[in-house]
């Protein structure tokens, strides 16, 4: 019996979210020739206007010393880990990660 009434209110809720008023169906398939004409206008006016490029200045986020440092180590480490950790150069590998991050910071 509870089976029952599932399916019926399952049948319900399908033919009430499936149905459309009639009105509806009617204005979407009519349209008129003035909406007609403000679809055929709109692109044009559209394309017309030249498109904004965001200025350089907003573009670029400031790196604040903090993530520069971190950073700076980051390069560093995978330096050293290229040569093996060994303890040599190890202030020549921070300074070239940090030749390295300046030239990608443009300082």
């Amino acid at each position: 019996m509870a089976e029952a009434k599932t399916e019926t209110a399952v049948k319900t809720k399908k033919t009430a979210t499936t149905s459309k008023p009639a009105g509806a169906v009617k204005a979407a398939t009519t349209k008129s020739p003035a909406a007609k004409a403000e679809k055929a206008v709109a692109p044009k006016a559209k394309a017309a206007a030249p498109a904004k490029k965001p200025s350089t200045a907003k573009a670029k986020k400031e790196v604040t010393p903090e993530q520069r440092y971190n950073m700076i180590c980051e390069a560093a480490y995978y330096r050293a880990e290229r040569r093996g950790f060994s303890p040599d150069n190890v202030i020549q590998d921070w300074l070239d990660a940090e030749a390295e991050i300046n030239k990608l910071l443009n300082r």
